[in-house]
C-alpha cells in the first residue's frame, strides 16, 4: 500500500509539464506586449498576429517576435 513516495511532493513529470506551460505562457505574454507596443505593424496586421498567437501557442509567439524584430530593424 505504501510505496514510499511522498504525496505532497509533485512528481518529475508534473514539474516538467508545469515548467513548459509557464515558459509558453511567458512567451505569449512577451509577444502580446511587444505587439501592443510596436508601431511597425498596422492595426489589421496586429489583429492577425494576435489571433495567430492565440491559435498556435508555440509557433505563433515565435513568428510574431521574429516578424516584429525584422520590421523594427528595417524601420531604423
Amino acid at each position: 500500500m505504501n510505496d514510499g513516495a511522498n504525496p505532497t511532493i509533485p512528481a518529475a513529470d508534473t514539474l516538467l509539464v508545469s515548467g513548459i506551460a509557464a515558459v509558453l505562457l511567458l512567451l505569449l505574454v512577451w509577444a502580446v506586449i511587444r505587439l501592443a507596443r510596436s508601431s511597425a505593424v498596422t492595426a489589421g496586421e496586429r489583429l492577425g498576429l494576435l489571433l495567430f498567437c492565440l491559435i498556435f501557442p508555440v509557433l505563433g509567439p515565435i513568428c510574431t517576435l521574429v516578424i516584429l524584430t525584422r520590421r523594427e530593424s528595417v524601420r531604423r
